[in-house]
């Protein structure tokens, strides 16, 4: 009898141990990974890209216009922010069958009208455009839909990579950053046909929206002057939107606008923008005052404080240069803290069009709201921390590694079929990366590159993360502490 108590005390001591190591265990976000789930064991040879014997693993889009060009593109002279932003409606059908090869014989899986324009910044004058688009009924009004075992929702992001050779980019940061942070934007592989020719590999992204599964926050209701909100950081343009008159706009530290996304144009009312205008601002002026470290008066009130600490370290790792100052965005439940959410790793790992990036330094510091945020050291302390722990996991050599190896061998023909549309980018002519050594001649090349890069970038803040504490230093910030 004595034995069996002893037995069942060890049993319980084990337990306790073992939640006692959970504890202190950061567990990783669930997130289907398509590489690693969606027709892996499905044999794919065929390069063909003619649309009566194509065949692809990946689900496959078709987009039919009827002769409509599909608005968005900047005509010759003309600046991307003087372009307006229509769109044209046309017919979408998604095939994406489970087990077997897609085909565009096949019974599609959605069938639906759609509205749709080239969407994106520099990326608008690509050749393979990028698309914006919303399932529409009959009658124009928005329809959801379940997206290649993404969550229902009527608006969604084709991305077309073009500059991005890798074709990854944005797939494996958005599914890297959702096993980090609360929320990252869903995405599967597919490829596109337009109008019955073939476009190439593209990357089917959720768009940042609040829904089931998307930003779950507290919906507005249509009768308050208060409500959640998701805004945007980027470049002003011609279209009719709501901009944010916020704190930071006085302190000329942004050249940018805050841009209202949610509540959407039909919900949006003076008072609302107002009301967010003057949240937003709370948190700023928190920011820029002599309190802002503050336990009582700082901004650690008003923000989540680990989710800008993930997006901090997720955009200085791949040097995504354009955080911060566009393309950037911000979301806050209506009782709860500003958070922050990635998007758009397009230009990452020195692949941005206009410069060399240099491998060493860091520059986020320097990035509106993180220029104060990097005063304090508590919070640079917990990027350390918090950067350290990553690389132990997701952000290690192995995993990344590992990454890139498996998506490659899963694109598989899909790499191939896309090249013979866009394999004139490889011309030296051609490449639109400027600076000595960047021209990539293939495919291999460009994934072989982006590796390097990346961890030799992590192998850089190893040897220097510490180096952050100088930002946070009472020597150099003396003006802003009282």
């Amino acid at each position: 009898m004595k034995s069996k108590w002893v037995y069942v005390g060890a049993v319980l001591l084990s337990l306790l141990a073992v939640l006692g190591i959970a504890k202190f265990i950061e567990p990783e976000n669930v997130r289907v990974q398509q590489h690693l789930s969606y027709n892996t064991e499905v044999e794919d040879t065929n390069l063909s890209i003619e649309p009566s014997s194509f065949s692809s693993h990946l689900p496959v889009v078709s987009i039919e216009t009827e002769g409509q060009t599909i608005p968005g593109r900047p005509e010759t002279g003309q600046k991307v922010s003087q372009v307006k932003n229509t769109f044209i409606r046309a017919e979408m059908k998604i095939i994406e069958n489970q087990g077997e090869l897609n085909t565009l014989k096949d019974t599609p899986q959605i069938e639906s009208d759609i509205q749709i324009r080239v969407r994106g910044n520099s990326s608008r004058r690509f050749d393979k455009a990028g698309y914006l688009f919303k399932f529409i009924d009959e009658d124009g009004m928005d329809q959801g839909y379940e997206v290649m075992g993404m969550e229902k929702d009527s608006t969604w992001v084709l991305h077309g990579p073009f500059l991005d050779k890798t074709l990854m980019r944005n797939y494996m940061w958005y599914n890297l950053s959702g096993q980090i942070m609360e929320w990252a934007p869903d995405v599967r592989f597919c490829e596109v046909f337009l109008n019955g020719g073939y476009q190439g590999v593209y990357v089917m992204e959720e768009q940042i929206s609040v829904g089931e599964g998307r930003i779950e926050v507290t919906e507005y209701d249509g009768k308050s002057d208060m409500s959640s909100y998701i805004v945007c950081v980027d470049r002003e343009c011609v279209n009719d939107v709501d901009y944010l008159d916020n704190f930071t706009e006085y302190t000329r530290r942004m050249t940018s606008k805050v841009e209202v996304k949610y509540p959407g144009a039909k919900k949006l009312t003076p008072e609302i923008t107002d009301h967010i205008s003057r949240d937003f601002s709370k948190f700023e002026k928190s920011l820029y005052s002599y309190d802002y470290k503050s336990k009582r008066y700082g901004y650690g009130d008003f923000i989540d404080i680990d989710n800008f600490v993930d997006y901090y370290i997720i955009n200085e790792v791949t040097q995504n240069t354009d955080a911060g100052i566009y393309s950037t965005y911000f979301y806050k439940d209506i009782t709860g803290k500003l958070k922050m959410s990635v998007w758009d790793f397009n230009n990452c790992c020195d692949n941005y069009m206009e410069y060399q990036q240099s491998m060493a330094g860091f520059f986020m510091q320097n990035r509106t709201w993180f220029f104060m945020l990097s005063k304090d050291e508590k919070f640079t302390g917990k990027v350390i921390d918090r950067y350290r722990q990553l690389r132990k996991g997701i952000l290690s050599d192995d995993n990344v590694k590992t990454y890139m190896a498996e998506v490659q061998e899963y694109l598989g023909c899909a790499i191939d079929r896309n090249f013979q549309v866009w394999g004139y980018t490889f011309e030296a002519q051609n490449d639109l990366l400027q600076g000595e050594g960047r021209q990539i001649g293939s495919y291999e090349e460009a994934v072989e590159q982006y590796e390097k890069r990346l961890v030799s970038r992590m192998g850089w803040l190893d040897k220097h993360i510490d180096a952050l504490y100088s930002y946070s230093h009472e020597s150099v910030n003396k003006k802003f502490n009282d």
